[in-house]
């Protein structure tokens, strides 16, 4: 599945340590038809630089009345995930794994 960042908040400092990681909460449109990753599964952050990130899924969060999702990503920061970047996760990521394998 495919999500287009739409905003994004880095967790620092204290709020870090009462969250329990730093990171950054990645804000993304998806089709509201496609299913959100599970906690632990693997997504790939795609800037239009083409700088990749690969990381685990965290603290996911649907608000289908604002038509965006949510999901926290370790140790990034704001300025790594600008908006216009792609998440991608679940058969998006599998068939992009499997076409560079």
């Amino acid at each position: 599945m495919i999500g287009h960042v739409i905003d994004r908040f880095e967790i620092q400092g204290r709020a870090a340590l009462e969250y329990g990681a730093e990171g950054t909460v990645v804000i993304f449109r998806r089709d509201p038809d496609t299913s959100l990753p599970n906690a632990g599964d693997p997504v790939l952050l795609v800037r239009n630089d083409g700088w990749l990130y690969s990381g685990k899924a965290e603290d996911i969060r649907d608000e289908p009345t604002a038509s965006a999702s949510g999901l926290f990503l370790r140790n990034l920061t704001r300025e790594d995930v600008p908006v216009g970047s792609v998440v991608r996760w679940g058969e998006a990521l599998r068939l992009l794994q499997s076409a560079v394998a």
